[in-house]
């Protein structure tokens, strides 16, 4: 699939296409009774919508649906505050693996950084730590 370069074929195209993608909306609601919002912006930006029952309600009942997630998230302890000897031999494991893996990434990026800084004459960087200063040690 490319871009259509002629502007009068873009055009054309994109009002059959959004006249086809309203006919499966439609029938999508009509086979599974689904609440459905459709929005998209043409290129001039002129918005055309479809909802069931309206976008508004399907706008909110989404928004509200996040909104409740993100709440969820927030009174569920994280992972790295739980206390050590909750968590299985094969859940610490994981969780072993999931901090090397943010280790060495954390460590790539920085000596990435690191490199670009260097040819800029930029001081040393030091990792500040609750036990004193001490200069990076880097390692691939």
């Amino acid at each position: 699939m490319k871009k259509i370069e002629n502007e009068d074929g873009r055009l054309i195209t994109f009002s059959k296409r959004t006249s086809g993608i309203y006919r499966k909306v439609s029938e999508l609601v009509t086979l599974t009774v689904s609440a459905i919002a459709r929005l998209v912006f043409s290129q001039s930006g002129k918005p055309f919508s479809f909802g069931n029952p309206s976008i508004e309600a399907v706008a909110n009942r989404f928004l509200g649906l996040n909104c409740q997630m993100r709440k969820r998230k927030e009174t569920q302890p994280r992972w790295w505050e739980t206390p050590v000897y909750e968590f299985n031999h094969q859940e610490l494991l994981q969780m072993d693996a999931t901090i090397d893996n943010l280790s060495r990434t954390f460590i790539a990026k920085l000596n990435e950084k690191t490199a670009a800084a260097s040819s800029s004459a930029a001081p040393p960087m030091y990792f500040h730590h609750g036990l004193g200063s001490f200069p990076m040690q880097f390692r691939s």
